[in-house]
C-alpha cells in the first residue's frame, strides 16, 4: 500500500491493540497524528503523537487513515465513519499482515508441505491437508504439525504467539476448534474428535490474585494422547491431559490430568468408568459384541 502519496497519515484508535502492535509498525510507518473518540481523556499527544478530535480529522486533506482496533465490531464502525466522511482508510493488519488467516486449500497450493511467513510462524503439513482447516495468525512465533491423514469437516486453529500446535496421523475431527498462545496443545494419533469440540489453552483476559496482585490464570499445556474419542461439544482448557485410549464425554469440561484407558464425564470432568477402549466403528452400522469383532482396532496399538 502506497502510503507516501499522502500528506497526513493518522492513527485511529487508542487503546489494547494500537499499544500492542505498535512496536510492531514497519519504520517507513510515520504517523503525522492519532485521532480517538475519547481523545480529551487521553490528552494532547500519546507516545509522543499529537491527538486530535475526529472533528479535526474532518478538516484535514490529503489524509489516510489507519484503523487500529482488535475489535471486529469496533472496527466496523470506525470504517463505517470513514466512508460517511469520504476517508481513505485500511486495518493495519491490511499493511503490516500481522493478523491473516490460511486455509489447507491454499496451503496444498503452494506445492510445498512446509510455510513460514515473516512474523516467524511455520506450518508443516501432509500433503493430503484437508481444504476445511483455517489457520489464524494473530501474533508471531507459532509452529503447527499436521500430520497425514487427518480427515477434518471443519477445523479453525487460532494462534497468538509463541505456541505449538501438533495434531497426529489419522485423527478425524468433526468439528473443533483450538486456540493456543505461550503453550502447547499437543493431539495424538488417530484421535475421533465429534462436533463443536473446544480445545483452549489460555483464558481470553487476566485474572489477578486480590491480595498479591499476580496473574494466577496463566496458559497452559494441553496433551491429548493417541486414539482419544472427544464426545461433542467437549471443552479441554489449559494444564489438562488426557491418557491414551479414552473417553471425553459429551459436553464435559476440564482442565485436570487423566491416565489411560478412562471415560471422563461432567464438569468438571471426573473419572466415571475404567479400564475401557473404544473402536471407531459406528453403532448406526454395527452392533459389535467384542473389539476383535470391530474393523477399526487402533485401540490395539495402544495397550
Amino acid at each position: 500500500m502506497e502510503l507516501s502519496r499522502y500528506q497526513y497519515i493518522v492513527g485511529y484508535g487508542i487503546g489494547q491493540y494500537y499499544d500492542y502492535i505498535k512496536t510492531k509498525i514497519s519504520s517507513e510507518i510515520h504517523l503525522d497524528y492519532l485521532c480517538d473518540m475519547k481523545w480529551k481523556q487521553i490528552g494532547r499527544e500519546y507516545d509522543g503523537v499529537e491527538v486530535i478530535s475526529p472533528d479535526k480529522l474532518r478538516t484535514l486533506e490529503n489524509v489516510f487513515v489507519i484503523i487500529f482496533s482488535g475489535n471486529p465490531r469496533n472496527y466496523q464502525s470506525i470504517s463505517n465513519m470513514m466512508k460517511t466522511i469520504n476517508l481513505p482508510f485500511a486495518h493495519i493488519n491490511q499493511i503490516i499482515r500481522l493478523e491473516y488467516s490460511i486455509s489447507g486449500k491454499r496451503l496444498k497450493e503452494t506445492g510445498k508441505s512446509v510455510y513460514c511467513d515473516s512474523n516467524g510462524n511455520r506450518i508443516e503439513f501432509a500433503r493430503d491437508i484437508e481444504d476445511t482447516v483455517e489457520i489464524n495468525f494473530q501474533g508471531e512465533n507459532n509452529l503447527i504439525k499436521i500430520g497425514k491423514g487427518v480427515s477434518v469437516g471443519r477445523l479453525s486453529i487460532y494462534c497468538g504467539n509463541s505456541s505449538i500446535c501438533s495434531i497426529g496421523e489419522g485423527t478425524i475431527i468433526e468439528g473443533a476448534t483450538i486456540y493456543a498462545t505461550n503453550g502447547e496443545v499437543i493431539i495424538g494419533k488417530d484421535c475421533l474428535f465429534s462436533h463443536q469440540v473446544v480445545i483452549r489453552n489460555h483464558d481470553s483476559h487476566h485474572i489477578f490474585d486480590r491480595n498479591t496482585g499476580r496473574r494466577i490464570n496463566g496458559s497452559g499445556n494441553i496433551n491429548i494422547g493417541n486414539h482419544v474419542w472427544m464426545g461433542y461439544g467437549a471443552t479441554v482448557l489449559g494444564n489438562a491431559a488426557i491418557g491414551d485410549n479414552s473417553i471425553v464425554g459429551t459436553m464435559a469440561v476440564t482442565s485436570s490430568s487423566f491416565p489411560r484407558e478412562v471415560v471422563v464425564a461432567g464438569n468438571p470432568a471426573r473419572i466415571i468408568r475404567k479400564n475401557v477402549c473404544w473402536s471407531k466403528d459406528n453403532t448406526n452400522f454395527y452392533d459389535r459384541k467384542s473389539l476383535d469383532a470391530c474393523l477399526a482396532q487402533e485401540a490395539y496399538q495402544y495397550f
